[in-house]
């Protein structure tokens, strides 16, 4: 399909992971950060499972440079905050911002739950303020019970990954599909499985069901990104049947 896809060692930390790609693979190496392997691992166990429950079929996950790699195609990128990333190029900024603009949708995850328990700030706050300073993020909202995201496939009444508790956030204007989705739950890491289809971590402190409640946000987010607000305006499907009877 003569798309590049980059070099993980000729991108410094500026890598974010994106799945429901449908041309190219995930270019594997040794070179991978540690927090890049378990993207990998945590996406391609996700795809495993949207491929198995729903009709999307998911190809492999791959690792992007966004400030060269193509991504008009993406319905969604998943970006795990760490310690050693460096804030975004220009470049890579205004082809985000171009990218959720026309409707692309990043899932951040700064992945510190662990550390910061229920408290409102974490570790990971200040961080991702520096990140992604410059990238045009609505206001955000709490998700709350009555939001798409938890009902665009399966009910949901918590969102966990790795860690649960602490709250994820979307734009606050539900008339708009939000372009972000910010948690601190490492979801890739609850995602994650081996070549024989076993968890790669504990999850903690719900074990297994807990595990499946994160396959089965992340199938709710891979539905969202691809149907956007479907769902929630199917509450206005007896009021246009009425309308059409008349």
């Amino acid at each position: 399909n003569g798309q590049r896809v980059a070099d993980p060692r000729t991108v410094e930390l500026q890598v974010l992971h994106y799945f429901l790609n449908i041309v190219a693979g995930f270019v594997e190496g040794d070179a991978f950060d540690p927090v890049d392997r378990i993207s990998a691992a945590g996406l391609g166990g996700l795809s495993a499972v949207v491929g198995q429950r729903t009709a999307v079929e998911p190809g492999a996950p791959l690792a992007i440079d966004p400030a060269r790699d193509a991504l008009a195609l993406l319905p969604l990128i998943y970006w795990p905050i760490t310690e050693r990333q460096k804030p975004l190029s220009s470049t890579a900024t205004a082809r985000l911002n171009a990218y959720m603009r026309n409707g692309g949708m990043i899932l951040i995850d700064t992945r510190d739950q662990w550390a910061s328990g229920f408290s409102a700030r974490g570790p990971g706050l200040e961080l991702l303020q520096r990140l992604t300073d410059g990238l045009a993020i609505p206001d955000l909202a709490a998700v709350d019970n009555d939001h798409v995201l938890t009902r665009s496939f399966y009910l949901l009444s918590g969102l966990p990954g790795r860690f649960r508790g602490g709250r994820v956030w979307v734009g606050a204007d539900r008339e708009m599909v939000s372009p972000v989705v910010v948690g601190r739950h490492d979801w890739a890491a609850a995602w994650a499985r081996d070549a024989a289809g076993r968890p790669l971590f504990a999850v903690e402190p719900g074990g297994d069901l807990q595990r499946e409640m994160a396959f089965r946000f992340g199938v709710n987010l891979v539905m969202y990104a691809l149907t956007g607000n479907y769902k929630a305006d199917q509450v206005h499907v007896p009021a246009i049947l009425e309308r059409l009877g008349q």
